[in-house]
């Protein structure tokens, strides 16, 4: 009896020996699931925007100050033709956004005094989610391809659109004003998604280059920043 129990006893501490070497021998290493940013709220939207001295190095100005700060969107649906170029004009416009889904929006307007040589509007949208958001800036790219030239009424000044750009997020374009008098005039426009937010950017100045795309990246840069 004391033999065939010390013989169980053998088996048993062989066979657990033996499966705890196979085990360590096959484990896997546990994978670390991918972070999903969390959407971003109401009251995370006014600390997206920039600063005056953040802004002045972007428009290539020491003066620039907000002379707007506002929650609501502006309609200037009646100022200029044809229509489907509202939205190469100017930022966070209501008939834009209508029936999109959008949730809330602050915007500023900044400029470096009565003669607007450097203009900036800066706008963040929110959506519910980061797909909504996704399908607002995809329709924004098929309705810029639409427009290439467009006239302000009160003004009568016409201005040319250049090439559009749709890269890394971030749709963009530079408008001219044509026949505008030294040193000349355009506007720079971006429309960028991060997360479930649209960021809308219009820069205007005699040389405006990639200043709107700046903008957009630093904005977005401060909404992939809050988790």
């Amino acid at each position: 009896m004391r033999q065939t129990t010390a013989t169980v006893a053998v088996v048993i501490a062989s066979t657990l020996l033996t499966g705890c070497g196979h085990t360590a021998g096959t484990a896997k290493p546990v994978s670390t699931p991918a972070l999903i940013p969390r959407p971003l709220v109401e009251r995370e939207l006014p600390g997206l925007l920039l600063t005056p001295d953040q802004i002045n190095p972007i428009m290539g100005s020491t003066a620039m100050s907000v002379v707007k700060d506002q929650a609501t969107m502006s309609d200037n649906s009646g100022t200029l033709a044809p229509p489907e170029c509202l939205q190469l004009d100017d930022a966070a416009e209501t008939t834009i956004y209508a029936n999109s889904g959008s949730w809330a929006e602050h915007e500023q307007t900044l400029n470096d005094g009565d003669k607007l040589t450097h203009y900036l509007k800066q706008a963040v949208v929110l959506f519910p989610t980061v797909e909504r958001a996704k399908q607002f800036f995809d329709n924004s790219a098929q309705q810029w391809s639409a427009c290439s030239q467009f006239t302000h009424l009160q003004s009568q000044t016409q201005w040319s659109v250049g090439t559009i750009a749709n890269a890394n997020d971030i749709l963009s374009t530079t408008v001219t004003e044509l026949n505008a008098a030294a040193p000349g005039r355009g506007c720079g426009r971006a429309v960028a998604q991060k997360n479930n937010v649209i960021i809308d950017i219009n820069t205007c100045s005699p040389e405006p280059g990639d200043t709107a795309v700046k903008a957009a990246q630093q904005i977005a840069a401060n909404v992939a920043a809050r988790w």
